[in-house]
């Protein structure tokens, strides 16, 4: 049996949050471990998956994100603390008071970091920009992950499908390589994140057992963003994906705030001053 889906780019992220949560993996952590959930509109959808309620905005759950004008980092006074599920409570922490690095110590092979990113290469390898020359947030937990063995979970849209190798695109970048006068938006580097990427595809897969194979990607008006999917499978796996899909379309799309680039704390920060010439 087949079927034709599509989805915005914020109906793929709940569909993706909601096959997060059922994975086994995720199950564990939230009953006898830590899950750690960084800044990014992904798990914005993830957070509220998790703990059954509605964030006032998900894009207060984000560090930054990219906007028609460029690169922008979220203005501190709208950004909602971070989250850290430890074995099932609710921590959230201000990002004054530091973030999952605070819980680093006690994770393992057992615990969870969530992180999207902004790239996909053919291959599944998965990169997400970076402003701050420390690597900001992904790029403190990435020693820890690679060194403890800690599970990162990569979620990502098709529609950030790449035909280039990541390290061809990340040998490129680098805050010190690009003029800032000369970027839309904040000047970025690129990190990778090498952990278990969780697409569209791999969602049916796990809510529904259904196989899905893109055929478009992107459109026009509403369709900006979206992602198009020739779903095959038995009778009742379908009828469950075409269920599922239908159950979250409507999904509100995202909107970017408003600019606040003369109080932005990329402008205060003495260790990235520069790093961007405001909105355009």
């Amino acid at each position: 049996m087949k079927s034709i889906i599509t989805l915005t780019s914020e109906e793929s992220k709940r569909l993706i949050a909601k096959a997060i949560v059922e994975m086994d993996v995720i199950k564990n952590a939230k009953k006898d471990g830590i899950i750690g959930l960084a800044h990014c509109s992904t798990c914005g959808f993830i957070v509220e998956e998790l703990t059954g309620r509605k964030l006032d905005n998900i894009m207060s759950y984000c560090s930054g994100y990219i906007s028609g004008k460029g690169s922008c980092a979220v203005y501190s006074k709208e950004k909602t603390n971070i989250l850290v599920l430890n074995r099932g409570k609710e921590i959230w922490l201000h990002h004054t008071e530091g973030n999952i690095l605070n819980f680093i110590e006690q994770m393992d092979n057992d615990d969870v970091i969530i992180k999207s990113g902004n790239i996909m290469d053919p291959s599944g390898q998965v990169g997400t920009l970076v402003g701050h020359p420390s690597g900001g947030e992904a790029g403190n937990y990435l020693p820890y992950i690679l060194s403890k063995g800690i599970n990162l979970i990569v979620p990502m849209l098709i529609s950030k499908s790449s035909p280039l190798p990541l390290y061809e695109v990340i040998k490129t970048l680098g805050t010190s390589k690009i003029r800032v006068d000369r970027s839309h938006g904040i000047v970025c580097g690129m990190i990778p994140l090498p952990g278990l990427v969780v697409t569209e595809i791999d969602a049916l897969k796990i809510l529904c057992n259904a196989a899905a194979i893109p055929i478009a990607v992107n459109g026009v008006g509403s369709g900006r963003g979206s992602v198009t999917l020739l779903l095959e499978g038995d009778g009742s796996a379908i009828d469950a994906a075409w269920n599922t899909v239908n159950g979250i379309k409507g999904e509100p799309p995202l909107e970017e705030f408003p600019p606040h680039c003369d109080q932005c704390h990329v402008k205060d920060d003495p260790q990235i001053r520069s790093r961007c010439a405001g909105r355009k």
